[in-house]
């Protein structure tokens, strides 16, 4: 066997050893050490024997060296890895191009510098002799190149194939092109006459690297900026799911109660919102009902909704007047209000018994009556200021009767400030005329109905802001069912 393309195979396959590493460092392996390690010495021979025949029978060149050794890298990391199939492709592929880069760039140009700079070669390069010279210099390069990629890059490309769970199909396409490339790059070169030592490599080759580093800037940019989009959509889904639990939403609320009905939904603008309602029992006899805006949108607008809902609910479970409720949750809402956010509220205590509802409004929209079979009016009561807009504020309660089938219809700014494509606003007119038009006098399908309307006069115009809708019946009064 001749030693000499023994030697030169073995110096022309170390590239491949040196992408191997480079996978084997991260990527998860499929089996265990033993088993991963007998597969890469597999891989190794096979690819050492073919870079050995090609040589021994005049077959090599970058066909082999890159693309074919490339290939084998790849399926090396197919086989014996268990991300998933795109992630695999990934890791192999930028192994190769980077083994395939530091060889061609770092150490093909050995010959070169060591020859004529160092007077080192006095005859032909391929020798015995110089070939050990040239596996000798590739090693410490692969080592240096292996340190650089092991703390630089690796976490980066691990941290890629979490976020992106696996999922880089769509990364694929640069490192692919990229080896492609490199191999067209060199074939061209090579036919021309650009090969170590002329004045045009070091220019065009430094090129080339810089274009594959900012491809792989790019590419890790992109995905940390997906990470973040993800990772802000995955958070605003989990707070949208905590923000609408903290609302009654099991219907029939109170199933053994046949002296009203009461049904009430949230439509948020965004994944959070800050429009919320509340309604529960204070007493077996009084009912409280709530509905409010907080100003802002989006995650601040949600935070400030959860503070005051829980501040409204604790206060009105102490049995206080809706006023009295008021004027306590707005002096604590005020208190390091630094964000100057506050609530419009409509606050009513319904008893059950006599259909009276005693009620307070700071800021809000006016409420909307049915009285038996007649037409649905706005209640125009006096507003108050609004929560959290200046401590110490004072507010009026007032009285509304309800008698067997009037209607109760509290909301927010989001229903009559709807605006189509023309932007044009829902208005209260339109509102007032859809409840009107509802098939049935029921709050549940009165609220469907009414939403339903809105959508159809906004059309294709996005929704702008919450719309929250709250809806009570008076079936009977008396006491418990």
């Amino acid at each position: 066997m001749d030693s000499v393309t023994l030697l030169w195979s073995l110096a022309v396959f170390l590239a491949s050893v040196f992408g191997g590493m480079i996978i084997a460092v991260t990527l998860k392996p499929r089996y265990g050490r033993k088993t991963t390690a007998l597969g890469w010495l597999g891989f190794a021979l096979v690819g050492f024997l073919a870079a050995w025949l090609s040589y021994s029978i005049n077959l090599y060149n970058d066909l082999v060296g890159i693309l074919g050794l490339s290939a084998l890298v790849c399926i090396a990391s197919l086989v014996l890895y268990r991300e998933n199939t795109s992630s695999n492709l990934f890791v192999g592929l930028m192994a190769a191009l980077i083994a395939n880069v530091v060889t061609f760039m770092f150490c093909g140009t050995t010959d070169t510098f060591l020859g004529s700079a160092f007077h080192l070669f006095t005859d032909t390069p391929y020798t015995v002799g110089n070939i050990l010279l040239f596996i000798g210099i590739k090693l410490i390069v692969y080592a240096v190149f292996f340190s650089l990629y092991f703390i630089l890059v690796r976490p980066h490309v691990q941290n890629m194939i979490i976020v992106l769970q696996g999922k880089m199909t769509t990364y694929l396409a640069a490192p692919a092109v990229s080896v492609v490339g490199f191999y067209m790059i060199n074939l061209i070169t090579n036919d021309t006459g650009i090969v170590p030592g002329s004045p045009y490599f070091f220019p065009l080759y430094g090129t080339v690297c810089v274009i594959f580093v900012l491809e792989y800037v790019q590419i890790f940019s992109a995905v940390f900026w997906s990470a973040a989009a993800m990772k802000n959509a995955a958070e605003l889904n989990v707070a949208s799911n905590i923000q609408h639990d903290m609302l009654p939403y099991i219907f029939p609320a109170f199933p053994e109660r046949n002296e009203f009905d009461i049904y009430a939904s949230m439509n948020s603008a965004k994944e959070v919102g800050g429009d919320f309602y509340d309604f529960f029992l204070v007493d077996e006899d009084h009912l409280a009902l709530v509905i409010a805006d907080v100003s802002g949108k989006g995650v601040p607008a949600a935070l400030f909704m959860v503070i005051a809902k829980t501040l409204l609910k604790n206060q009105a479970l102490t049995g206080a007047s809706p006023k009295e409720v008021l004027e306590s949750v707005n002096n604590q809402l005020c208190e390091n209000n630094e964000a100057d956010m506050f609530v419009t509220v409509w606050l009513g205590i319904y008893e059950i018994s006599t259909g009276k509802i005693t009620a307070a409004n700071a800021g809000h929209e006016y409420p909307a009556i049915r009285r038996g079979k007649g037409k649905f009016e706005l209640y125009k009561d006096r507003h108050g200021f609004v929560l959290a807009g200046m401590e110490n504020s004072r507010y009026r309660e007032y009285e509304l009767q309800l008698n067997e089938g009037d209607i109760l219809f509290v909301y927010t700014d989001g229903v009559t400030e709807a605006t189509n494509e023309n932007n044009i606003l829902y208005g209260t007119d339109r509102m007032l005329n859809a409840l009107e038009d509802s098939k049935e006098m029921v709050p549940e399908t009165l609220l469907h109905s009414l939403k339903e309307d809105i959508d159809r006069f906004v059309g294709k115009a996005p929704q702008f802001d919450d719309i929250t809708m709250l809806c009570l019946k008076c079936r009977k009064k008396g006491g418990i069912a």
